[in-house]
């Protein structure tokens, strides 16, 4: 019997053999590791050997729900894409929104592990408790907005699939995978593993109830959590009111947003009031929301005329697309962002990628690295969004230099040469986000130091919880969401309860955002409502670090050290800035890292937990590995 949450049907996929079967946890793992990542880390650590080729057969690529998805807990839509990552070499994992993570339950299952490589192109079908290896022939080389709107006309508009576009196809390193037109699972290169499988989607179409343990419980916290939003509680009070697009103009104006590829301050933006969003609204034509979300944080936009048409309302650009392709490049032509984002959804590939890679190639035009005979007589300057469009096509294409750029910034330096290298912002060959260390210097921490190095989204800095001084007592939260900037120790006790509650967060399959909408205490209450399990918020605290920790070991016997990835010196202040609101800040980084790996109870030259600690967290049967 099933925890509840947990439809108690995970799947084992072997594209070569075509062969499915059917298996489940037992509750004591699906406590312990919660769900997405988490199951997915600690099954494929079990079941794959070390050193294999990210894009070779014996890569296991993982869709793992949360068990609060398809239930109707506000923002409980998000499920996970895991692997080896063939951007980083290491653990790859990426979290995605829309409606496929709770589809994917109703259909029958609470994941999908795939192995081997199919001969043709195929895509798994799940229908309410069947599985089904189809051929995906029709479908591949269509874009990601065609082969939906195919498996839609197939299976009904209830059919929901994870899919890849011809990046994927192309085994493009900065490939995504792409659902409901728009939601994507952007990071760690995990379309590319797809498309080396042959494997076009992942189709989900049920009907079926998700159980809860406890439904007098469950109801009492789905109303408390729904009064919160109405009354605007953390953040709920910006995300239920347009979405991360509200805030692009706060990220320039306080330097939050890097500018001019991480060289730059707020003057050099010149006008940016394109970016105020009484400006960015005027391009909305329709309200959306995730799966059975009352927040409804984002929306569709249309540019049906002018320089820039796209052929049908497209997901609006978020924060991170439009500081990427805006402010990193100095351009605030926001109608040629929307048609980079177009681009990059339609062709399945990652917009923060695409849009640093943009930024280093004009810095890399600027200073002689590379000249118009490399760019096919293409002017790279900043500011200038039509050779910014132009470019973005040629690396979604992968024409002329966008076959070079195509696989990331690190490889692109590699074949640019050593003159590259200080425009070349990456960590451990993943692109640096639209959050920057110097207003936030924590997450130089979380940038390096998280085992998917390079993400915005495995540390919850960005706080909503006004309540968390209480739950966590004697931990200075003061640090996060830009305070303190100045301040670069002290830091380490609050960076690591901001990942393992992320880590949580992602695994149980809620939004960061409507997670910040309520007290943190509730989503104790959330998990233990939903499954079963009598628990609080130290306990899954603890899931967090075990995580945290499981993910660690991974790129450990992978041969992988975080301490020898190259952090840039932009990032840490190097040279300081001269104006803004981040001006003059330097980050002690060296002595951060200190804090924080003995806070981790990490080795500070091999980077591996101590025995005690992996005792702690019930990681025993890693001891051995990690000798």
């Amino acid at each position: 019997m099933a925890a509840g949450g947990y439809v108690g049907k995970y799947l084992s996929v072997d594209l070569k053999k075509g062969k499915i079967e059917q298996f489940d946890f037992d509750d004591d793992t699906k406590r312990k590791y919660i769900g997405g990542y988490g199951i997915g880390c600690k099954y494929i650590y079990e079941n794959q050997k070390p050193g294999i080729d990210p894009l070779g057969k014996e890569n296991i690529l993982a869709f793992i729900s949360g068990p609060i998805n398809g239930t109707t807990i506000p923002g409980s839509p998000r499920y996970t894409v895991c692997g080896k990552s063939p951007l980083t070499g290491g653990w790859g994992d990426s979290n995605c929104g829309g409606s496929f993570g709770p589809r994917m339950k109703m259909a029958g299952f609470d994941g999908v592990f795939f192995n081997g490589k199919s001969e043709k192109p195929v895509y798994l079908l799940l229908d309410n408790g069947e599985a089904k290896i189809m051929d995906a022939g029709g479908l591949w080389g269509k874009d990601t907005y065609e082969a939906d709107d195919i498996i839609r006309e197939r299976y009904g508009k209830n059919a929901e699939a994870a899919l890849i576009g011809p990046g994927g196809e192309m085994q493009t390193l900065i490939a995504c995978i792409v659902n409901r037109k728009g939601k994507v699972a952007g990071r760690s290169g995990m379309g590319a593993v797809m498309g080396s499988k042959n494997l076009k989607a992942v189709v989900a179409n049920g009907s079926m109830k998700i159980p809860v343990a406890n439904k007098d419980l469950f109801d009492e916290v789905r109303k408390q959590f729904i009064e919160d939003i109405k009354n605007d509680y953390g953040d709920a009070a910006w995300a239920a009111h347009g979405g991360t697009p509200t805030v692009v103009e706060f990220g320039i104006d306080e330097q939050d947003s890097p500018i001019k590829n991480w060289a730059g301050v707020t003057a050099d933006m010149g006008d940016y009031s394109a970016f105020k969003y009484d400006n960015i609204k005027k391009y909305i034509v329709k309200r959306e929301t995730c799966w059975g979300c009352p927040i409804a944080c984002w929306d569709r936009v249309m540019l049906d005329n002018g320089k820039y048409t796209i052929k049908e309302p497209e997901h609006i650009p978020e924060y991170e697309t439009t500081a990427m392709f805006g402010a990193l490049c100095l351009n605030t032509s926001y109608e040629s962002i929307i048609k980079c984002n177009d681009l990059c959804n339609r062709y399945g590939i990652d917009t923060i990628s695409t849009g640093a890679i943009v930024a280093f190639a004009i810095e890399c035009f600027e200073n002689g690295v590379i000249n118009k005979s490399d760019t096919e007589g293409i002017i790279l300057s900043w500011g200038n969004h039509e050779t910014i469009v132009k470019l973005t096509e040629k690396i979604v294409k992968r024409e002329g230099i966008g076959e070079i750029l195509a696989d990331g910034i690190m490889r692109a330096s590699q074949k640019f040469g050593k003159a590259s290298e200080e425009y070349a912002m990456h960590i451990g060959g993943q692109e640096l986000p639209a959050h920057d260390t110097r207003w936030d210097p924590s997450l130089a921490l979380v940038y390096h130091l998280d085992p998917t190095p390079g993400r915005h989204t495995q540390a919850l800095q960005n706080l909503g919880h006004k309540d968390i001084d209480q739950v966590f007592p004697g931990i200075d939260f003061s640090f996060c969401a830009g305070g303190n900037k100045e301040q670069s120790l002290g830091r380490a006790k609050e960076t690591k309860i901001m990942f393992n509650l992320m880590h949580l967060i992602n695994e149980m399959g809620m939004c960061m955002f409507s997670s910040g909408c309520t007290d943190i205490r509730n989503l104790a209450k959330i998990f233990e409502a939903t499954t079963g399990f009598n628990t609080d918020i130290n306990e899954l605290n603890l899931a967090g670090e075990r995580i945290m920790n499981l993910r660690q070991a991974f790129n450990l016997r992978e041969g992988i050290n975080q301490l020898k990835f190259k952090v840039p010196d932009r990032i840490i202040g190097k040279p300081p800035l001269s104006d803004g609101k981040t001006k003059g800040v330097v980050l002690d980084y060296n002595n951060m890292v200190t804090e924080f790996y003995n806070e981790m109870d990490w080795d500070l030259k091999t980077s591996k937990p101590s025995k005690a600690k992996l005792r702690e967290l019930g990681l025993d049967w890693l001891v051995k590995d990690l000798k």
